[in-house]
């Protein structure tokens, strides 16, 4: 409540504080708030900025896929000049069940890193986005904001920002390197058109499970059906799972405490209904 209530009073009086070219103003929704930060100068070619949500409490916004309900942030780029390409990453989400459906978000706040490759490094970047989310309490209320920034080799570096993209940076899941954590089988299994995803899990952690498919996809979420010690199993419905000629890519994202880890499972044709 604390951070929230800063920033907003930031918002009130900011007009008449310097205002950091490697941050945006807040744009404000009714539950939350959301901002474009970078942290400044060029690393390996790249920019490194960051889509920042702050919630009030009690509220949430949504991963990259919302589960059984939700507006998952569609980010467009919209007027951006020298920008040759942008990834956005998406840290580890968490699971919550409203009693009704169960859905897949961030509370509190987070911030969406996003790598920027200038088409020619030599010039001042214009990084412009739009950006359609929701965030949900006891109602959900749709959000949006023309966001934009302009970087340059040279532009200062801005250490708060810095710090929140790496916090959350660090919360983005990566390849399984053979430790505790690790999906160790995705088969078709049962007369259901189910998944059995098979997993390597502490024996001592509280894993959990998420699931994307492909753009046009509308799957549920992986349901736990036998933990014993190191191993955990899930079933995910194959229903609503969609494919298209860019992209037949499964996403799964196993959890467990503060460690995360990403595989991408392409999708054969026997798993499309």
């Amino acid at each position: 409540m604390r951070r929230f209530a800063l920033i907003l009073l930031f918002g009130l009086f900011g007009p008449a504080l310097p205002v950091h070219a490697a941050t945006t103003g807040w744009s404000e929704v009714h539950g939350g708030a959301v901002r474009l930060i970078a942290t400044g100068p060029m690393e390996d070619g790249r920019y490194l900025a960051g889509l920042e949500f702050v919630l009030e409490p009690g509220w949430h916004t949504y991963w990259r896929y919302p589960g059984e309900a939700g507006v998952p942030p569609q980010i467009t780029l919209a007027g951006s000049e020298n920008v040759r390409d942008i990834e956005v990453l998406y840290p580890a989400p968490e699971r919550y069940s409203d009693g009704f459906s169960e859905s897949i978000v961030y509370h509190d706040g987070i911030v969406l890193p996003i790598r920027i490759v200038p088409e020619d490094p030599g010039r001042q970047v214009r990084f412009s986005i739009e950006v359609l989310f929701g965030v949900c309490k006891d109602i959900c209320v749709p959000g949006d904001a023309a966001l934009s920034l302009d970087l340059a080799p040279d532009t200062e570096t801005d250490s708060l920002a810095e710090r929140l993209i790496a916090r959350d940076l660090e919360a983005v899941p990566g390849a399984a390197k053979g430790g505790a954590l690790e999906i160790t089988g995705v088969a078709l299994s049962g007369p259901n058109d189910s998944l059995r995803i098979e997993a390597k899990v502490p024996a001592d952690g509280t894993p959990d499970l998420f699931a994307a498919g492909p753009a046009g996809s509308y799957i549920g979420l992986p349901k736990l059906v036998d933990r014993t010690g190191e191993k955990a199993v899930w079933r995910l419905s194959t229903n609503g799972l969609a494919s298209d000629d860019g992209d037949r890519t499964l996403r799964l994202v196993l959890t467990s405490g503060d460690v995360a880890v990403e595989l991408l499972e392409t999708i054969p044709p026997d798993w499309l209904n």
